[in-house]
C-alpha cells in the first residue's frame, strides 16, 4: 500500500480552511490535477460521495470518495476507483490565527501486475500534487 503525508502552516482560520475543503465550487481551484468535481446531493455528511476526475502521467483517473468522517477539523474519505484505500485532511489549530493542514493518503492501485508497475511513478505525481494543493489552499484561505 502506498502512502502519502504532507501538510502545511496557513495564516486562517480553521473554518476558512475548512471551507475551501468542502465547497465543490473551490476543489477544482486547489486540488492539483483535479478537472471536475460532482458532489452527491448531502455531500459533504457522512456517507455523501463527491466523484471527481483528474489525470496523472496523461491517464484519465476517475475516483469515488464517499465521506467516511466529517468533523470541524477532520476530512476522511473512502477512495474507490483506479485506486482504493482512504484519504484523510487534518487541520490542527496552532493559535494566533494560524493553523496547520495536513493531507495523508493511503492507497492501492487497481490492475494487477500493471498497476503494480506504474505505482511508484504515481506515488511521486500524487505526492507532487498533495504538496501543490495545500500550497494552493494556502494561497487562497490567506487571501480572502
Amino acid at each position: 500500500m502506498a502512502h502519502i503525508h504532507e501538510s502545511v502552516d496557513i495564516n486562517a482560520s480553521a473554518e476558512k480552511v475548512k471551507r475551501l475543503l468542502v465547497t465543490p465550487s473551490e476543489i477544482t481551484k486547489w486540488f492539483e490535477g483535479v478537472d471536475s468535481v460532482t458532489p452527491s446531493s448531502t455531500y459533504p455528511a457522512v456517507g455523501s460521495v463527491i466523484d471527481g476526475a483528474m489525470k496523472v502521467l496523461a491517464i484519465e483517473i476517475k475516483a469515488k470518495q464517499t465521506v467516511l468522517e466529517n468533523t470541524p477539523n477532520l476530512l476522511r474519505y473512502q477512495v474507490d476507483g483506479m485506486a482504493s484505500g482512504t484519504q484523510t485532511w487534518q487541520i490542527t489549530d496552532l493559535g494566533g490565527g494560524k493553523v496547520r493542514l495536513e493531507t495523508e493518503t493511503d492507497f492501492e492501485l487497481i490492475g494487477g501486475a500493471i498497476g503494480k508497475l506504474a505505482a511508484p511513478a504515481v506515488v511521486q505525481v500524487l505526492g507532487s500534487n498533495a504538496r501543490k494543493s495545500l500550497e494552493n489552499i494556502k494561497k487562497l484561505a490567506e487571501s480572502q
